[in-house]
């Protein structure tokens, strides 16, 4: 029997109505990347292990009772998967309602770094602009942080812990870190001290992974201005 693609003696799954085949060992959320399927996240990053910290990125799974994060999930023979139903996308738009709600600003500039549209794109694409759960706001910045190449805006971070994974996971830095819980998360470094007294290499992975503009290339923003 030959599977979708071409590709024989593989498993293969439906989502979305649709036959994919796949490999050992891949999540839903990459099986649908390749398929085209646009899955929605705030804290995936392809280079960082997954650990489905935004829950935007469920999907159903048919026999499974409650919503599965699709990052994490591993994709099964047979399996039956439905990435947009009316229950998921009116999840997703609380979600992103909510998070949009402990940020300062949603949009940002666009020269702060590669990812940072990501909230913003969503937060549109959503309709999530509600004001439904205006509150408290998360995060302290450390806009006077003197370093010359890495704009520290916490009042914007969500706490998807990509600045933190890519230090650690790829470059095996570890200057940055997390401390507190809840309203009171905040990224760090080690005794809070600035960057330049930290172990930070000032590579710029951080910044290029942050989907709100909460880490900024200052170089970059003052070139613009210039």
């Amino acid at each position: 029997m030959q599977a979708a693609n071409g590709v024989e003696n593989r498993p293969t799954l439906l989502l979305d109505g649709e036959r994919h085949a796949f490999r050992d060992g891949e999540t839903i959320y990459e099986v649908a990347a390749r398929a085209g399927v646009t899955i929605p996240s705030l804290c995936y990053d392809p280079r960082l292990e997954a650990f489905g910290g935004c829950r935007l990125c469920v999907v159903q799974v048919e026999g499974v009772r409650g919503p599965v994060t699709s990052c994490t999930t591993a994709a099964t023979d047979g399996m039956v998967v439905e990435t947009a139903t009316p229950q998921i996308e009116a999840l997703r738009r609380t979600l992103l309602e909510m998070v949009a709600s402990e940020n300062r600003q949603i949009d940002v500039d666009p020269l702060r770094g590669y990812a940072s549209q990501e909230l913003t794109t969503l937060v549109d694409r959503y309709g999530a602009r509600t004001g439904r759960f205006v509150g408290a706001h998360s995060g302290q910045s450390k806009t006077d942080d003197a370093n010359p190449f890495i704009l520290r805006d916490y009042d914007l971070c969500i706490s998807c812990y990509r600045c933190v994974r890519v230090c650690a996971e790829q470059e095996g830095d570890y200057a940055i870190s997390v401390m507190n819980r809840g309203f009171h998360t905040q990224i760090t470094t080690e005794f809070d001290n600035p960057l330049k007294e930290s172990a930070c290499t000032f590579c710029g992975q951080c910044v290029q992974t942050c989907p709100t503009g909460a880490l900024g290339d200052k170089k970059a923003m003052r070139f613009a201005v210039e």
